[in-house]
Protein backbone atom coordinates (compact mmCIF):
# COMPACT_ATOMS: atom_id res chain seq x y z
CA UNK A 1 0.00 0.00 0.00
CA UNK A 2 1.38 3.51 -0.91
CA UNK A 3 1.88 5.78 1.73
CA UNK A 4 -0.93 8.00 -0.24
CA UNK A 5 -3.48 5.37 0.48
CA UNK A 6 -2.26 4.82 4.13
CA UNK A 7 -2.91 8.23 5.57
CA UNK A 8 -6.21 8.05 3.94
CA UNK A 9 -7.32 4.86 5.29
CA UNK A 10 -5.88 6.95 8.84
CA UNK A 11 -8.13 9.60 8.17
CA UNK A 12 -10.96 7.29 7.58
CA UNK A 13 -10.64 5.41 10.86
CA UNK A 14 -10.03 8.35 12.30
CA UNK A 15 -13.34 10.00 11.27
CA UNK A 16 -15.04 6.70 11.98
CA UNK A 17 -13.62 7.19 15.83
CA UNK A 18 -15.29 10.52 16.33
CA UNK A 19 -18.10 9.79 14.58
CA UNK A 20 -18.59 6.89 17.39
CA UNK A 21 -17.00 9.21 20.22
CA UNK A 22 -19.77 11.75 19.42
CA UNK A 23 -22.57 8.81 19.05
CA UNK A 24 -21.72 7.99 22.50
CA UNK A 25 -21.75 11.51 24.15
CA UNK A 26 -24.78 11.94 22.80
CA UNK A 27 -26.52 9.11 24.10
CA UNK A 28 -25.00 9.42 27.14
CA UNK A 29 -26.20 13.01 27.72
CA UNK A 30 -29.73 11.91 26.72
CA UNK A 31 -29.24 8.67 28.93
CA UNK A 32 -28.57 11.69 31.96
CA UNK A 33 -31.48 13.53 31.08
CA UNK A 34 -34.32 11.09 31.29
CA UNK A 35 -32.82 9.95 34.82
CA UNK A 36 -33.04 13.83 36.03
CA UNK A 37 -36.36 13.80 34.70
CA UNK A 38 -37.80 11.02 36.21
CA UNK A 39 -35.88 12.01 39.42
CA UNK A 40 -37.33 14.80 39.41
CA UNK A 41 -40.93 13.53 39.02
CA UNK A 42 -40.35 11.40 41.91
CA UNK A 43 -38.75 13.92 44.12
CA UNK A 44 -41.98 16.38 43.29
CA UNK A 45 -44.52 13.54 43.95
CA UNK A 46 -45.75 12.96 40.34
CA UNK A 47 -44.74 9.33 40.76
CA UNK A 48 -46.46 6.51 42.77
CA UNK A 49 -46.34 6.42 46.53
CA UNK A 50 -47.47 8.37 49.57
CA UNK A 51 -46.21 11.94 49.45
CA UNK A 52 -47.61 12.23 46.25
CA UNK A 53 -48.44 15.87 46.70
CA UNK A 54 -51.99 17.30 44.77
CA UNK A 55 -52.13 14.91 42.00
CA UNK A 56 -54.67 13.06 40.95
CA UNK A 57 -56.00 9.85 43.20
CA UNK A 58 -55.90 6.55 40.94
CA UNK A 59 -59.79 6.44 41.89
CA UNK A 60 -62.19 8.72 39.57
CA UNK A 61 -63.18 11.92 41.21
CA UNK A 62 -66.65 12.77 41.67
CA UNK A 63 -66.11 16.32 40.81
CA UNK A 64 -63.93 19.24 40.16
CA UNK A 65 -63.79 22.33 41.73
CA UNK A 66 -63.48 25.37 39.90
CA UNK A 67 -62.38 27.81 42.50
CA UNK A 68 -59.10 29.48 43.93
CA UNK A 69 -59.01 27.22 46.69
CA UNK A 70 -60.75 24.50 48.48
CA UNK A 71 -61.68 24.47 52.57
CA UNK A 72 -64.74 22.97 54.08
CA UNK A 73 -67.04 20.14 53.38
CA UNK A 74 -70.16 19.98 55.75
CA UNK A 75 -73.39 17.55 55.55
CA UNK A 76 -76.48 19.10 56.92
CA UNK A 77 -77.73 16.20 59.65
CA UNK A 78 -81.66 16.36 58.67
CA UNK A 79 -81.17 15.77 54.44
CA UNK A 80 -78.68 14.75 51.91
CA UNK A 81 -77.04 18.10 51.43
CA UNK A 82 -73.54 18.94 51.25
CA UNK A 83 -71.85 22.81 51.57
CA UNK A 84 -67.99 23.23 50.11
CA UNK A 85 -66.64 26.39 51.80
CA UNK A 86 -63.73 28.26 49.53
CA UNK A 87 -61.56 31.65 49.45
CA UNK A 88 -64.80 33.25 48.44
CA UNK A 89 -68.07 31.68 49.31
CA UNK A 90 -69.94 28.78 49.23
CA UNK A 91 -71.04 26.20 46.86
CA UNK A 92 -74.29 23.20 47.79
CA UNK A 93 -74.89 20.23 46.22
CA UNK A 94 -78.57 17.93 46.87
CA UNK A 95 -77.38 15.11 45.08
CA UNK A 96 -74.19 13.64 47.14
CA UNK A 97 -71.67 15.96 45.63
CA UNK A 98 -72.17 15.19 41.84
CA UNK A 99 -73.35 18.67 41.09
CA UNK A 100 -73.12 22.12 42.94
CA UNK A 101 -74.61 25.65 42.69
CA UNK A 102 -73.60 28.93 44.24
CA UNK A 103 -74.99 29.86 47.57
CA UNK A 104 -72.60 32.81 47.97
CA UNK A 105 -69.62 34.23 45.35
CA UNK A 106 -68.16 37.58 47.42
CA UNK A 107 -64.67 38.07 47.33
CA UNK A 108 -63.25 37.43 50.70
CA UNK A 109 -65.81 35.36 52.18
CA UNK A 110 -63.63 32.97 53.19
CA UNK A 111 -65.52 29.54 54.34
CA UNK A 112 -62.40 27.84 56.02
CA UNK A 113 -64.62 25.97 58.38
CA UNK A 114 -68.30 25.45 57.47
CA UNK A 115 -70.38 24.10 60.37
CA UNK A 116 -73.96 22.67 60.45
CA UNK A 117 -75.92 22.79 64.47
CA UNK A 118 -76.20 19.58 65.62
CA UNK A 119 -79.35 20.72 67.40
CA UNK A 120 -80.90 23.04 64.50
CA UNK A 121 -79.83 22.14 61.09
CA UNK A 122 -81.51 25.30 59.95
CA UNK A 123 -77.88 27.31 61.22
CA UNK A 124 -74.89 27.21 60.03
CA UNK A 125 -71.40 28.83 60.67
CA UNK A 126 -68.79 30.17 58.55
CA UNK A 127 -65.63 31.18 59.93
CA UNK A 128 -62.41 32.02 58.51
CA UNK A 129 -60.17 34.36 57.99
CA UNK A 130 -61.44 37.85 59.52
CA UNK A 131 -64.89 35.78 58.88
CA UNK A 132 -67.76 34.71 61.45
CA UNK A 133 -71.19 34.79 59.83
CA UNK A 134 -74.01 32.28 61.18
CA UNK A 135 -77.16 31.40 59.71
CA UNK A 136 -80.54 30.34 60.64
CA UNK A 137 -82.82 29.72 57.56
CA UNK A 138 -80.37 27.30 55.95
CA UNK A 139 -77.81 29.28 54.26
CA UNK A 140 -80.56 31.91 52.51
CA UNK A 141 -79.36 34.74 54.65
CA UNK A 142 -76.31 35.59 56.63
CA UNK A 143 -75.16 37.85 59.68
CA UNK A 144 -72.02 38.55 61.50
CA UNK A 145 -71.37 37.07 64.79
CA UNK A 146 -70.72 39.45 67.17
CA UNK A 147 -68.38 38.31 69.68
CA UNK A 148 -65.58 39.31 72.64
CA UNK A 149 -62.96 36.80 70.48
CA UNK A 150 -59.67 38.33 70.43
CA UNK A 151 -59.61 37.93 66.49
CA UNK A 152 -61.57 36.31 63.82
CA UNK A 153 -58.48 34.78 62.15
CA UNK A 154 -60.87 31.55 62.52
CA UNK A 155 -58.25 28.94 60.94
CA UNK A 156 -60.50 25.88 63.69
CA UNK A 157 -64.06 26.22 64.06
CA UNK A 158 -65.94 23.35 65.68
CA UNK A 159 -70.01 22.40 66.99
CA UNK A 160 -70.33 19.67 70.19
CA UNK A 161 -72.53 17.29 69.31
CA UNK A 162 -72.85 16.69 73.27
CA UNK A 163 -74.44 19.96 74.29
CA UNK A 164 -76.62 22.65 72.56
CA UNK A 165 -74.39 26.19 71.33
CA UNK A 166 -71.25 25.01 72.98
CA UNK A 167 -68.83 26.12 70.30
CA UNK A 168 -64.89 25.52 69.69
CA UNK A 169 -62.70 27.93 67.81
CA UNK A 170 -59.08 28.33 67.76
CA UNK A 171 -57.65 32.36 66.63
CA UNK A 172 -54.41 31.68 64.59
CA UNK A 173 -52.21 32.26 67.64
CA UNK A 174 -54.57 33.13 70.29
CA UNK A 175 -55.27 29.56 71.59
CA UNK A 176 -58.56 27.65 72.40
CA UNK A 177 -61.74 28.97 73.06
CA UNK A 178 -65.24 27.51 73.66
CA UNK A 179 -68.64 29.40 74.34
CA UNK A 180 -71.57 27.73 75.58
CA UNK A 181 -74.28 30.49 74.23
CA UNK A 182 -73.97 30.03 70.72
CA UNK A 183 -70.69 32.05 70.35
CA UNK A 184 -71.12 35.27 71.51
CA UNK A 185 -69.44 35.12 75.02
CA UNK A 186 -65.58 33.18 74.90
CA UNK A 187 -63.78 31.35 77.02
CA UNK A 188 -59.74 30.68 77.27
CA UNK A 189 -59.35 27.29 77.40
CA UNK A 190 -55.79 26.72 76.89
CA UNK A 191 -53.07 28.96 74.89
CA UNK A 192 -51.03 26.21 74.58
CA UNK A 193 -52.11 24.83 71.14
CA UNK A 194 -50.25 24.00 68.21
CA UNK A 195 -49.55 26.00 65.39
CA UNK A 196 -51.27 24.61 62.24
CA UNK A 197 -54.30 23.41 64.28
CA UNK A 198 -56.94 23.25 61.36
CA UNK A 199 -59.69 21.29 63.18
CA UNK A 200 -61.11 20.00 66.69
CA UNK A 201 -63.74 17.56 67.42
CA UNK A 202 -65.62 16.39 70.21
CA UNK A 203 -66.14 13.00 71.40
CA UNK A 204 -69.27 11.85 73.28
CA UNK A 205 -67.92 12.74 77.32
CA UNK A 206 -66.36 15.62 75.95
CA UNK A 207 -63.05 13.95 74.73
CA UNK A 208 -61.69 16.27 72.12
CA UNK A 209 -59.26 15.31 69.54
CA UNK A 210 -57.23 18.29 67.79
CA UNK A 211 -56.01 17.85 63.98
CA UNK A 212 -52.37 20.48 63.26
CA UNK A 213 -50.29 20.59 60.29
CA UNK A 214 -47.04 20.40 62.15
CA UNK A 215 -48.12 17.96 65.49
CA UNK A 216 -50.57 15.55 63.97
CA UNK A 217 -53.51 14.54 66.30
CA UNK A 218 -53.62 15.32 69.82
CA UNK A 219 -56.28 14.63 72.42
CA UNK A 220 -57.53 15.69 75.06
CA UNK A 221 -59.55 14.61 78.37
CA UNK A 222 -59.97 17.47 80.17
CA UNK A 223 -61.76 20.26 77.69
CA UNK A 224 -58.58 20.93 76.13
CA UNK A 225 -56.29 22.25 79.13
CA UNK A 226 -53.57 19.53 78.09
CA UNK A 227 -52.71 17.40 75.04
CA UNK A 228 -51.35 14.10 74.28
CA UNK A 229 -50.40 12.30 71.07
CA UNK A 230 -52.99 10.32 69.16
CA UNK A 231 -52.13 9.08 66.02
CA UNK A 232 -51.13 5.35 66.10
CA UNK A 233 -51.33 3.93 63.24
CA UNK A 234 -50.50 7.76 61.10
CA UNK A 235 -47.22 7.24 60.90
CA UNK A 236 -45.97 10.65 59.04
CA UNK A 237 -47.03 13.55 57.52
CA UNK A 238 -49.20 16.33 58.54
CA UNK A 239 -53.08 16.38 59.60
CA UNK A 240 -55.29 18.83 57.22
CA UNK A 241 -58.83 18.11 58.38
CA UNK A 242 -60.73 15.65 61.09
CA UNK A 243 -64.18 14.76 60.81
CA UNK A 244 -66.35 12.37 62.62
CA UNK A 245 -69.81 11.30 63.04
CA UNK A 246 -71.97 12.70 66.19
CA UNK A 247 -71.49 9.85 68.22
CA UNK A 248 -67.86 9.48 67.19
CA UNK A 249 -68.48 5.72 66.23
CA UNK A 250 -66.18 6.25 62.79
CA UNK A 251 -63.38 9.23 62.48
CA UNK A 252 -61.71 10.43 59.51
CA UNK A 253 -58.24 12.16 59.23
CA UNK A 254 -57.50 13.72 56.22
CA UNK A 255 -53.24 14.01 55.50
CA UNK A 256 -51.17 14.67 52.89
CA UNK A 257 -50.73 10.86 51.78
CA UNK A 258 -54.26 10.18 52.01
CA UNK A 259 -57.42 9.11 54.23
CA UNK A 260 -57.46 7.44 57.25
CA UNK A 261 -60.28 5.74 59.56
CA UNK A 262 -60.70 5.37 63.42
CA UNK A 263 -63.47 3.34 65.00
CA UNK A 264 -61.86 3.65 68.47
CA UNK A 265 -62.48 7.30 69.27
CA UNK A 266 -59.34 7.95 67.45
CA UNK A 267 -56.35 6.08 69.75
CA UNK A 268 -55.73 4.00 66.80
CA UNK A 269 -55.86 4.95 62.58
CA UNK A 270 -55.78 2.66 59.30
CA UNK A 271 -55.43 3.78 56.33
CA UNK A 272 -58.41 3.94 53.23
CA UNK A 273 -58.31 2.96 50.00
CA UNK A 274 -57.59 6.96 49.16
CA UNK A 275 -53.99 6.60 50.38
CA UNK A 276 -52.27 8.09 47.44
CA UNK A 277 -53.37 12.21 47.24
CA UNK A 278 -52.66 15.18 49.20
CA UNK A 279 -56.63 15.45 51.01
CA UNK A 280 -57.23 19.01 52.93
CA UNK A 281 -60.61 19.03 52.93
CA UNK A 282 -63.21 16.07 54.21
CA UNK A 283 -67.14 15.87 55.61
CA UNK A 284 -68.73 13.12 56.83
CA UNK A 285 -72.63 12.09 56.75
CA UNK A 286 -74.04 12.35 60.70
CA UNK A 287 -76.77 9.87 59.34
CA UNK A 288 -73.99 7.43 58.17
CA UNK A 289 -70.65 6.94 59.33
CA UNK A 290 -69.84 5.15 55.77
CA UNK A 291 -70.36 8.04 53.72
CA UNK A 292 -68.07 10.35 53.35
CA UNK A 293 -66.15 13.12 51.06
CA UNK A 294 -62.74 14.49 50.25
CA UNK A 295 -61.39 16.71 48.53
CA UNK A 296 -57.44 17.27 47.48
CA UNK A 297 -55.21 19.38 46.73
CA UNK A 298 -56.11 19.61 42.84
CA UNK A 299 -60.02 20.73 44.24
CA UNK A 300 -60.97 17.01 43.03
CA UNK A 301 -63.70 15.33 45.17
CA UNK A 302 -63.96 11.45 45.88
CA UNK A 303 -66.84 9.85 47.62
CA UNK A 304 -66.67 6.76 49.66
CA UNK A 305 -70.26 4.81 50.74
CA UNK A 306 -68.42 1.76 52.48
CA UNK A 307 -66.43 3.65 55.05
CA UNK A 308 -63.61 4.45 52.93
CA UNK A 309 -62.72 1.00 51.06
CA UNK A 310 -63.81 1.92 47.86
CA UNK A 311 -63.89 5.81 46.53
Amino acid sequence: MTTKAKRKKARAESLRRRTWALRLALWSALLIGAVTVIALVVLSGGGGGGDSGGRSSRFAALHEFDTADYHSLAFDPSKQVVLFGHHNGLQRSEDGGKTWETVVDEEGWDAMNTVFDPFSPETIYVAGHDVFFRSDDGGETWKDVQSNLPSLDLHTFAASANKEERLYAIPAGEGLYVSEDGGQQWQLVSADVPQGSNSVVELPGGTLLLGATDQGILRSEDGGKTWTQSRTGIDIGAIYAIRGTPKGERLYAGTDHGVYASVDGGRNWTKTALDDTWVIALGVDPSDQQTVLAVNRNGELYRSSDGGQTW
